[in-house]
């Protein structure tokens, strides 16, 4: 399985972890019997199974990310106002 990790920058803590599942081996239909293509069926059902998860959990880190970006952003727009409601006088 492969990480997927989006990082922020400067960071080293993730936002997320998911991991990609390993495809199944899927045999070839000129010589496979009928054990190998019922077994690969049934590999293939938990493959489609840790696949949606997968696809959950990449959805989840997009909406941590946007989360965390308009944080960062609503940070930077009260220091700008407070920022802009000082006398600042050279």
């Amino acid at each position: 399985m492969i990480p997927f990790m989006l990082l922020t920058a400067g960071q080293a803590s993730a936002l997320c972890n998911c991991y990609l599942p390993e495809k199944p081996e899927i045999p070839d239909g000129h010589t496979a019997t009928n054990e190998q293509v019922q077994f690969a069926r049934n590999k293939l059902v938990t493959y489609q199974g840790k696949m949606q998860s997968y696809k959950q959990c990449l959805e989840q880190c997009i909406v941590d990310a946007a989360d965390m970006e308009n944080g960062v952003v609503e940070q930077w727009n009260q220091t700008v106002e407070v920022f802009n409601r000082r006398d600042v006088r050279p």
